[in-house]
């Protein structure tokens, strides 16, 4: 599949590059591209991992803003809607997503890697919610998941004000796993994704679904599920002849 503002090599470790000229926005029409290549991805049996990183001095800069200056009450609801659609896909994704931040990671491009299961930046990386400069607010669940994720307290900060966070200040709030060196950064991603990726399918899948949305009942089937597999009797008797 060809897509105009990204590519995408699929894979065990399947990688989706944000390469816009320019600036890495989200327009309605990289946003449908963008759905589309998400849902391409769940259908995959074959990835244990996706990998999603940007070309240049952004990540993603947020949404078109020109284009979002058009809008009617009615148009907006729809492009919120899309992006919802889009972010829902990240998030549910069954197997593991990190984020490679390389730049500016902005509106919906901060909201984007709330969607993700890690983040790795480099120290060139800068974050924030800036919507409310420009008299609008997240729209891609960015007010839901940015409190899941720093609290309530630091998720209203940075809403409020719309200030912009180094990558350090983003690991010392929670916002993100890591800090690399910038030309360190797609290296050490990938080797993170490598060993993400050589787990047992069932527990990654597991334990995603049951740290996003699960209960301690949920916890205790998933546990004794995984009793049925392979993986289990292989692995344990490897550690015990180890041992």
């Amino acid at each position: 599949m060809k897509f105009n503002a990204f590519k995408l090599e699929m894979g065990e470790i399947s990688l989706l590059t944000f390469n816009r000229p320019g600036v890495n926005l989200f327009s309605t029409e990289v946003l449908k591209d963008f759905i589309r290549a998400l849902k391409a991805l769940h259908s995959s049996k074959d990835i244990r991992v996706l990998v999603i990183t940007g070309e240049g001095k952004t990540f993603l800069a947020g949404a078109d803003i020109k284009e979002l200056s058009t809008f009617t009450t009615v148009e907006a609801e729809r492009f919120s809607r899309l992006f919802h659609e889009a972010m829902d896909l990240v998030e549910g994704l069954p197997r593991p997503v990190i984020a490679a931040v390389n730049g500016f990671a902005l509106g919906g491009g901060c909201e984007l890697i709330l969607a993700c299961d890690m983040v790795i930046a480099s120290e060139a990386a800068v974050f924030g919610t800036p919507e409310i400069n420009i008299g609008i607010i997240p729209g891609a669940g960015g007010t839901q998941r940015l409190a899941s994720r720093v609290g309530r307290l630091r998720a209203k900060e940075l809403i409020f004000t719309g200030r912009r966070t180094s990558a350090n200040e983003a690991v010392a709030m929670g916002l993100i796993n890591k800090v690399v060196p910038k030309e360190k950064l797609l290296e050490d991603v990938m080797a993170l994704a490598r060993t993400v990726a050589s787990k047992p399918t069932q527990c990654l899948e597991a334990t995603k679904a049951l740290i996003d949305h699960g209960t301690l009942d949920k916890e205790v089937e998933a546990f004794s599920r995984m009793f049925s597999y392979e993986d289990r009797e292989r692995l344990m008797k490897e550690f015990i002849k180890k041992r």
